[in-house]
């Protein structure tokens, strides 16, 4: 898809308690779920149990990945939004996980691996 961009990618997590605002912009997972759904170019599907919001923010495209209920991080959502700098593509991940911490911990490693495939597939560093 972007076989010469350089991907860099900026890993932002945060395990956080439902009063906490968290750095994807929500307080709460459900609240983000909602907000998600909500935009006028969302669009939403399943896959695999998880459910998948690809929106636009400011004109950027913003991909959320919610966990389902029998996974073991669950209540978890990741944030991914696409950035395009100096002919880079940055791919900015936030991830606000209300499950238990050893749980968030590895989903968080889990999608920053995903995010190197990435780089590599789009000839990144």
């Amino acid at each position: 898809m972007f076989p010469t961009m350089t991907v860099a990618v900026a890993v932002v997590a945060l395990a956080a308690s439902a009063s906490e605002k968290g750095s994807i912009g929500y307080p709460t997972v459900v609240d983000a779920l909602i907000a998600a759904q909500k935009g006028m170019d969302a669009e939403s599907r399943m896959e695999r149990g998880w459910t998948i919001v690809e929106t636009r923010e400011r004109g950027i495209p913003v991909h959320w990945f919610f966990t389902h209920k029998g996974h073991p991080a669950h209540p978890a959502a990741i944030k991914r939004t696409m950035n395009s700098k100096e002919g880079a593509w940055d791919i900015d991940m936030a991830v606000l996980c209300e499950g238990p911490k050893a749980e968030c911990d590895k989903l968080t490693e889990e999608f920053r691996l995903i995010n190197e495939k990435l780089e590599k597939a789009w000839g990144g560093r």
